[in-house]
């Protein structure tokens, strides 16, 4: 790849129709975004269990997977969804759809059956790879059988040519309400969001060579969320090593990879944090290796990063940092190092470079909604074609609440947006609510967040019943499972029989309720 193609240089251009900044030179298709990892041919590039996959190796099966894909029938411009946990294979599906031309749907493993089929209705998918069937209408392989790819040599045919504003990846965030949204990213989004993070961290491919340091990471969080994507897809093009953990997250064996592979970054959640200083066996570990913990997903509050520096000093300097974003800005908007978090504490940082952020309709305090602009904002959610989340000037509506300081720092105050996270996990409250509302004996109901020490924040339901029903919390909870994945099932339940408090124009009054669980 010529050393030119990557720049820092910013200028303000079209994309979408509309003004913006964009990067003086960079890579504009996968296959250009691809070719530097050509350098790395024996490096191990996959950890995952006792298998050990170098570059060359994973090259060699993203070239016979398309094959596959070819044998199936699928084309370019077809949607394929990815539909597993963590593993080479799912590697290799996303790559193998995006040089074939196709467009990768990245399904939520632990989706809800009604949750499934609303997304293959949704998008009409041409194939499904998965850990499972991805309904009954839907043509499906296993994707255990891509693990044939890693043991097969096939010549890497041409790359389809499409559009860099064609929709080239589909990711699912909860929104503000109702099933799953499918959110379109751009291939112009997906570039542009891994050159904001080379950019800032100085690491361009053309940069490094087989002599460079290898940074090993570890990969906790799901690939299917923007924040695991980008995070595979940046130590990718940077020549590192990824671990993955088999399984749920464990703080024990999180502690175990870190000691073991030596790890030297791990990308997690506030809750992952929290659990692995708490867990008893801590003091037992050694976790010296570790250089970089950035975290993300949740607010990351000041106790928290005290705890850290206190038991982790080797991260006491440089290696903390906090990032904000979210699916439907493709990836990150802002992110603030170490200094910056200890001078301005609880910013999210500043923006990325080709990142624009203002704050709409202000209050007195300066706090307002935060609306963004940048190449890497999605394309709009599927099926939803008049939604104004994206206006006609490319700004990014989040549904979050902020400030900005004089000099660029971006302070998040809340949310307008009728969302929990709950442990790096998006919640629509008036999904749950119409849940729970579809049992005979409640008469309304209320879905909210208050705050938690590990997870960030808990979810609640009030709940009025029938006087005469005698709803139990555990009659409701069975009656949503299957409903609702698992993370979006109440942890706690008021059930009364008194109306719930509303606000003038008979709204819930959400923050009262709130309140009244503060107290307790």
């Amino acid at each position: 790849m010529p050393g030119e193609i990557w720049s820092q240089g910013v200028h303000r251009g079209l994309y979408g129709g509309h003004a913006g900044l964009l990067y003086d030179g960079g890579p504009t298709t996968f296959e250009q975004l691809i070719t530097g990892t050509d350098v790395w041919t024996d490096r191990t590039f996959l950890v995952h269990g006792d298998r050990r996959v170098t570059y060359a190796g994973f090259r060699s099966a993203v070239d016979a997977a398309r094959g596959m894909f070819a044998d199936r029938g699928i084309g370019a411009g077809d949607r394929v969804v990815v539909f597993g946990y963590n593993s080479p294979e799912w590697i290799v599906a996303l790559w193998a759809a995006w040089l074939h031309g196709a467009v990768p749907v990245l399904a939520n493993r632990w989706w809800s059956t009604a949750e499934i089929e609303h997304a293959a209705h949704l998008l009409t998918p041409r194939h499904v790879f998965g850990d499972s069937a991805f309904g009954a209408d839907v043509a499906f392989t296993p994707l255990s059988e891509l693990s044939a790819a890693f043991d097969t040599r096939a010549a890497a045919p041409p790359v389809p040519v499409t559009a860099a504003d064609d929709t080239a990846l589909v990711l699912f965030t909860s929104g503000s309400s109702g099933m799953p949204k499918a959110v379109e990213l751009s291939r112009r989004a997906v570039i542009a969001n891994q050159h904001n993070i080379l950019a800032r961290n100085g690491r361009f491919p053309h940069l490094l060579d087989d002599e460079s340091p290898q940074a090993v990471s570890l990969a906790t969080t799901p690939m299917f969320h923007v924040g695991g994507l980008s995070s595979l897809l940046t130590h990718f093009l940077t020549g590192g090593r990824i671990v993955m953990a088999e399984g749920r997250f464990d703080a024990a064996e999180v502690m175990s990879l870190i000691e073991r592979e030596r790890i030297q970054i791990w990308g997690a959640v506030p809750t992952m944090a929290v659990r692995l200083l708490a867990h008893p066996d801590f003091d037992t570990f050694d976790l010296s290796s570790l250089k970089s913990w950035p975290l993300g997903g949740a607010p990351v509050t000041t106790d928290l990063l005290d705890r850290i520096r206190t038991k982790l000093p080797n991260l006491h300097r440089r290696g903390l940092s906090n990032t904000w974003g979210m699916t439907e800005a493709g990836g990150f908007l802002t992110a603030g190092d170490a200094r910056d978090m200890e001078l301005h504490p609880g910013t999210v940082g500043r923006p990325y470079g080709v990142v624009e952020l203002r704050i709409a309709n202000p209050d007195a305090a300066g706090v307002g909604e935060v609306i963004a602009r940048s190449p890497t904002v999605m394309n709009g959610y599927a099926g939803l074609p008049d939604d104004q989340t994206v206006d006609g000037d490319g700004w990014l509506h989040t549904g979050d609440l902020g400030h900005l300081t004089d000099d660029g720092y971006l302070f998040i105050d809340g949310r307008a947006k009728d969302v929990v996270i709950r442990g790096g996990e998006n919640i629509a409250c008036p999904h749950v609510e119409a849940a729970i509302a579809s049992h005979p004996d409640v008469v309304e109901v209320a879905a909210l967040g208050v705050p938690h020490p590990d997870l960030g924040e808990e979810l609640v339901a009030v709940v009025v019943g029938r006087a005469e029903a005698g709803l139990t919390a555990g009659e409701l909870r069975q009656h949503v499972t299957g409903m609702l994945s698992y993370f979006a099932i109440p942890t706690r339940w008021e059930i009364r029989a008194d109306p719930l408090p509303t606000l003038a124009g008979e709204k819930v009054d959400k923050k009262a309720l709130a309140r009244s669980f503060a107290v307790r």
